[in-house]
């Protein structure tokens, strides 16, 4: 379990991903969100879209001063299920920043641009705010799952993952929030052709003391071949989000998420498209928000 001071480790991290990314933003929008009652003070969401070329990317959203990251999300714009984004992670520095990264899948790749669009979910400092993070080994295994908790009292937040060396030929099945919020869990599954290196998943949570009224809440998509589809889970009335999470639903690894981000302030909603080959079974995106 890190405390604040984990900012210090990765602020090379922080760097590093900047240098991997165009320096003109395309489009940055600031909201800060509606007053709820249970709402942590400050709370805003920061919207970026970076450039649309051919090329892997990385594109962040970073939060105003002064306040902490608690969360995001991304999506990408484009890329017809051939893009994976094997990473959707907080870094703390400076400025806290949510970062996402898509990669092309192996041949033939995808001949077109596509863009990312990353969220930042930002508040002030809240009560008991921690970072937790776990990795698994590295080897050649078809599927890993890892999970990540909070200590006792703590409740998640937000949550990140990444796949290391999967060089878009692994892809994020699972970033689930278990249902007390104690915990997130994470699976990444080679794709249809599958992979011959080694690679590794590694989660990160945000913990806080619980706000008043923070729960979790899922949809459910059709589970039928439908090549490309979307769900939504919706924050009871009076609540926002506070946190994301998405899940495939028997994809196989031949499904990635294209998005798990804000529809809304009290919306989130997962999309996953099946790869280029297709995909002969029956499968459904879940979408889960973490309201307060």
């Amino acid at each position: 379990m890190h405390a604040r001071s984990h900012r210090v480790r990765a602020a090379g991290r922080t760097a590093l991903s900047l240098a991997l990314v165009s320096a003109t933003v395309l489009t940055t929008q600031l909201t800060l969100v509606a007053p709820a009652a249970a709402a942590l003070p400050g709370l805003t969401r920061v919207t970026s879209t970076g450039p649309s070329n051919s090329d892997w990317k990385t594109w962040q959203a970073a939060c105003p001063a002064n306040t902490l990251l608690i969360g995001g999300g991304g999506r990408l714009n484009g890329g017809d299920g051939q893009i994976v984004m094997d990473t959707m992670v907080p870094v703390f520095g400076t400025t806290d920043v949510y970062s996402v990264t898509g990669r092309e899948d192996d041949a033939p790749g995808f001949a077109g641009n596509w863009s990312i669009t990353a969220t930042a979910l930002c508040a002030q400092p809240p009560v008991g705010w921690e970072h937790a993070e776990a990795a698994s080994v590295w080897n050649s295994n078809s599927s890993k799952t890892i999970t990540v908790g909070c200590p006792s009292g703590k409740q998640v937040l937000g949550a990140g993952v990444e796949v290391n060396g999967g060089l878009g030929q692994v892809v994020v099945d699972d970033l689930r929030p278990a249902a007390d919020l104690s915990n997130v869990s994470f699976t990444a599954i080679e794709d249809g052709t599958g992979h011959t290196g080694t690679w590794q998943l590694r989660g990160e949570v945000i913990c806080v003391t619980p706000p008043a009224g923070l729960n979790r809440v899922s949809g459910f998509g059709v589970l039928d071949s439908t090549p490309v589809k979307s769900v939504t889970a919706t924050c009871p009335s009076g609540q926002r989000v506070h946190g994301v999470g998405g899940e495939v639903d028997s994809g196989a690894g031949q499904v990635r998420m294209t998005g798990v981000d804000l529809l809304s302030d009290t919306q989130v909603r997962v999309t996953a498209a099946e790869d280029e080959d297709g995909f002969a079974g029956n499968w459904a995106p879940r979408a889960y928000a973490i309201c307060a």
